[in-house]
């Protein structure tokens, strides 16, 4: 796992040498619910990253503002026309698991290490589906076989006036991180307004209603963007 680590931190070096495109983006968010899983309460969520010939390496993070649970992503993503492909390496730590970034014991770790791919049918139909699979780190099942967690979701964009939507779907196929067997765990709406605050600033808002019906909740995020 040090050598993951190691070659995404030696990319991240690589593309910033070449690239013309750096960003740093930091999000704002009322709760952190990802994949339909409740993953935090408010926190600060930053990003830091580069991108080159389709190619993107970048870092991101969430860090609750009461309490000390964070977490520290890094991430690769290759956009070749419609396809994308993914690899991330999620460290998560709360105050009950305090878990050391550099602990790569697949049984102690707070790390999870991740594949994806993603298709887009087209730009005039921008349906997209997009399938993940961890396949190293802490994610083990009861019986300590590894556990494959995996998630598929179905995406669909689209505008209403000048605010950007999207609905969304995902399901997990087996028993894993996201449930104990095959279950819908995540169903979305987003929407995204440019809030114009001068002649010359505009602030980005969003707000997302979520429904995780495995779990039998429902979450609304409302965040803004700088």
């Amino acid at each position: 796992m040090k050598k993951t680590i190691t070659l995404i931190v030696i990319l991240f070096c690589a593309i910033s040498a070449q690239s013309q495109d750096v960003f740093i983006n930091a999000d704002f968010v009322s709760s952190y619910i990802w994949r339909g899983m409740d993953s935090g309460n408010a926190c600060v969520q930053p990003s830091l990253g580069v991108n080159w010939k389709g190619l993107t390496a970048y870092a991101w993070g969430s860090t609750e503002f009461r309490n000390k649970n964070n977490e520290i992503d890094l991430s690769l993503e290759y956009e070749c026309k419609n396809l994308t492909l993914y690899a991330n390496n999620y460290f998560t730590q709360t105050e009950e698991e305090p878990f050391k970034y550099f602990n790569y014991n697949s049984h102690s770790t707070g790390h999870t290490f991740e594949i994806g791919a993603g298709y887009m049918l087209s730009e005039k139909l921008p349906l997209s589906i997009s399938w993940y699979t961890v396949f190293a780190g802490n994610d083990y099942r009861g019986n300590e076989k590894r556990a494959w967690s995996s998630y598929c979701e179905v995406s669909y964009p689209f505008s209403v006036k000048d605010v950007s939507m999207s609905i969304e779907a995902g399901f997990t196929p087996w028993e894993g991180m996201y449930s104990n067997k095959f279950n819908v765990v995540n169903v979305g709406l987003s929407a995204t307004k440019e809030l114009k605050i001068t002649s010359n600033f505009s602030l980005p808002i969003f707000g997302k209603l979520i429904a995780n019906p495995y779990e039998e909740q429902v979450y609304f995020v409302f965040g803004l963007s700088l």
